[in-house]
């Protein structure tokens, strides 16, 4: 499959978000949006405990790409692995080599491609540019943040789309 070069590459994190509430459109509608090989094998291995994350496998490869991993990506990878975990790592080599931008709400993940000049999205910006793109209106995206916050216990600092901006 071809993965656009602008790519958004999607970690486990913003990918199950979106998965929970039942609303991965949001996320498959991103422009050059794709995710790794390794954001599969989390799925596959959480879906036994989170039996969400099955909507998430259902929506690879038509609907969200997986990205082949290229010599270059893995050797990247392997470098950055003593610092990310394998989905953080696979996801940051691809984007890092593409210069795409990371989706993920993990906090280490997010610091360390901020670090080195990664464009990092999370799952508030995703409903942000949701918003902006005229997909769905706020309040829709706060109902959606809250159910992350009182029933995945989801930390962000602020619990109202409205404060982001």
């Amino acid at each position: 499959m071809t993965i656009p070069a602008n790519r958004s590459v999607l970690n486990t994190t913003v990918l199950s978000n979106f998965a929970y509430i039942d609303q991965l459109w949001v996320v498959a509608d991103l422009s050059g949006i794709c995710t790794v090989p390794v954001v599969r094998e989390e799925l596959e291995h959480g879906v036994d405990d989170h039996p969400y994350l099955q909507s998430a496998l259902d929506t690879l490869d038509d609907e969200i790409p997986v990205a082949t991993i290229s010599d270059t990506v893995a050797n990247r990878e392997a470098v950055v692995s003593d610092h990310l975990d394998p989905g953080e790592a696979q996801a940051f080599a691809l984007v890092d080599a593409a210069d795409g931008r990371l989706l993920t709400d993990d906090g280490d993940a997010r610091s360390f491609a901020k670090d080195r000049g990664v464009t990092v999205v999370g799952s508030v910006g995703v409903l942000l540019a949701a918003i902006d793109a005229g997909k769905i209106d706020e309040p829709t995206a706060d109902e959606w943040l809250s159910t992350w916050i009182d029933e995945m216990g989801y930390y962000v600092p602020y619990q109202s789309i409205s404060e982001y901006r």
